[in-house]
């Protein structure tokens, strides 16, 4: 089975099906400047909302000033199809929610807006560099999601954590 040496973490990885497109995005992380101490590699964490508990997954998390501040889901095929799960994800992940989300398919990436959903620019070109993002980060003021803002979110992520392959697809 094919390992691979995660290229921020240094760490060993088993194969997935996915695993190459992160390793492309880190790449390009790495490129524009970014480092081990502010780029979380396959960051988690558990959100209860509502009464219920859900896992909230990172493919790559982008801290700029000291807080999360872009959310990157990395996977294979269509950004579009990727687009809702990432921006909910954003939502879920902290309190202020990630102000930026990113879905990247190791050719191509999209730059999403956690608030309004809407993508502001496309292109592996849309990726930021530490010091964009942190001015990006700087000029939106924090957001804290109300309950129904969380609910909503919730909802969204679950159903695409529910229809997404297993790590090697069997199909």
């Amino acid at each position: 089975m094919e390992e691979y040496r995660d290229l921020i973490s240094g760490r060993i990885l088993p194969y997935s099906d996915d695993e190459y497109v992160r390793q492309a995005a880190e790449r390009v992380l790495l490129e524009r400047g970014w480092d081990a101490s502010t780029v979380q590699v396959a960051a988690e964490v558990c959100r209860r909302v509502g009464g219920q508990t859900v896992e909230v997954k990172a493919d790559l998390l982008l801290m700029a000033g000291g807080r999360p501040g872009l959310l990157m889901r990395c996977a294979r095929a269509s950004l579009v199809s990727r687009e809702k799960e990432v921006v909910a994800a954003a939502r879920l992940f902290a309190d202020p929610w990630v102000p930026y989300a990113m879905t990247m398919n190791g050719e191509d990436a999209e730059l999403l807006d956690t608030a309004s959903g809407k993508v502001l620019t496309t292109g592996l070109e849309a990726v930021p560099s530490p010091a964009e993002l942190e001015r990006m980060v700087e000029e939106l003021p924090p957001h804290h999601p109300t309950p129904g803002e969380l609910d909503k979110a919730m909802r969204v992520y679950r159903t695409f954590c529910f229809i997404q392959c297993p790590g090697k697809c069997t199909v």
